[in-house]
């Protein structure tokens, strides 16, 4: 089996209470049948806690009770879990101890990253002199394909996956601007697919946007403020920052392009990657109107915001790809 990830993911390590955010206020956590019979074995107080602080969610799975300011039952004061503290970390279920890792399953192949949705990821892609780049490990493991449809997937990711391999290559290109780039990557993407492409305009996109399930109660009031701001030319950040957009630009297309695999949608991929490129500059353009410049702090906060509200919501990332189409 072969594994790969950005260069950056055997170092990460979650900070803790000294993460700003916390992954475990304002998310409802689904705990998997193996921990749940863990669960069950607990005896005493704490065993007592436990039973008391798991209910039924509305689709029938059992997950963590959210409790005042929708903290988990299970998040002290000091901003740790208790499940940790009182039985240890192999008693966190399957999010809890993979939270913000990510991967994708191919026949010979998983694909591992980390969610832009926490910020100490933001912080390590954004601070790093490095490129984006992959790192790949075989584990030895000895892959047969036996279906003739495991045989079509796997010639579908080495094709597709190539192609994306190509648009980085334009990312990095020390000669070209940021502009330049998403005129290239549109153009190479036109070409291989034959299809034409349309990008939506500001008003269209954050109209898209206007329509996603909430993840918060300020999120439609921020897209109305932003939609009634003057954002100006976001060629200026683009300029500024052309590293720094080109690595998370590599990064939203290392995560979503490659579902392309499965539904065969490669415009809409890279055009809904370039189309959330496009949502966060607009959000550093409203911090840069505001205040003149766009610090890390800000950077990392509109990045999260916008990866919490669509990454993990598989009904809002749909509406941004397929909501009025390519050309919508």
């Amino acid at each position: 089996m072969i594994y790969i990830k950005p260069w950056f993911y055997d170092s990460f390590k979650c900070i803790s209470s000294k993460c700003t955010d916390n992954c475990c206020i304002g998310w409802e956590i689904d705990v998997d049948d193996e921990t749940l019979s863990k669960y069950n074995q607990v005896k005493g107080d704490f065993g007592n806690r436990i039973a008391e602080n798991l209910i039924e969610s509305d689709d029938g799975s059992t997950c963590f009770r959210l409790c005042e300011n929708e903290r988990c039952a299970f998040l002290n004061k000091d901003n740790l879990c208790d499940i940790i503290i009182n039985c240890g970390k192999n008693y966190l279920c399957d999010i809890c101890r993979e939270h913000p890792r990510f991967y994708e399953w191919f026949p010979g192949v998983t694909e591992c990253g980390l969610g832009l949705c926490c910020e100490e990821v933001c912080r390590i892609l954004l601070e790093s002199e490095e490129d984006f780049s992959l790192v790949e490990y075989n584990d030895g493991e000895e892959i047969t394909l036996q279906e003739k449809d495991e045989i079509a997937e796997s010639d579908t990711y080495i094709f597709i996956s190539a192609f994306r391999e190509s648009l980085f290559d334009i990312l990095f290109n020390k000669t070209l601007t940021f502009e330049e780039k998403l005129v290239k990557i549109l153009s190479k993407t036109e070409s291989f697919t034959g299809e034409k492409i349309k990008l939506r305009n500001d008003k269209n996109l954050l109209s898209l946007y206007m329509k996603t399930e909430p993840i918060d109660e300020n999120w439609k009031e921020f897209i109305s403020d932003l939609n009634s701001t003057e954002i100006g030319d976001t060629s200026i950040l683009w300029e500024q920052n052309n590293e720094t957009y080109s690595k998370l630009l590599s990064y939203i297309l290392y995560r979503h392009l490659i579902k392309s695999v499965f539904d065969g949608c490669v415009a809409q991929r890279v055009c809904f990657a370039v189309e959330s490129l496009r949502f966060i500059t607009m959000c550093d353009m409203k911090n840069y109107n505001e205040k003149g410049s766009v610090n890390l702090t800000d950077r990392i906060d509109n990045i999260k915001r916008w990866s919490k509200q669509v990454e993990y919501s598989e009904e809002n990332t749909e509406i941004l790809i397929f909501g009025e189409g390519i050309n919508g």
